[in-house]
C-alpha cells in the first residue's frame, strides 16, 4: 500500500508522522519499479504487534502446524 494508506491503517495523524517513524516504529517500504515505495500489510501488523508486545500472534495455520 501507498504512504497514505499505510498511515491511515496505523492510525497515524499524518503521512509525515508516518514518515518519521520508519525504521523505527514501522518498517522501511519495498520499491516497486514505476511504482514508488510501498507497504506490506502483514509487515505493518508485524510492526503493530511489536508495539502492543503481542510476540505470540498466529499469521498463519502452518505457524501451529
Amino acid at each position: 500500500m501507498r504512504a497514505e494508506k499505510a498511515a491511515a491503517y496505523v492510525d497515524e495523524k499524518s503521512v509525515e508522522a508516518f514518515r518519521r517513524g520508519i525504521g523505527k516504529i514501522y518498517p522501511a517500504p519495498i520499491k516497486v519499479a514505476g511504482k514508488g515505495d510501498r507497504w506490506l500489510k502483514e509487515a505493518l501488523d508485524q510492526a503493530i504487534d511489536r508495539l502492543s508486545g503481542r510476540y505470540d500472534r498466529i499469521q498463519d495455520a502452518a505457524d501451529v502446524l
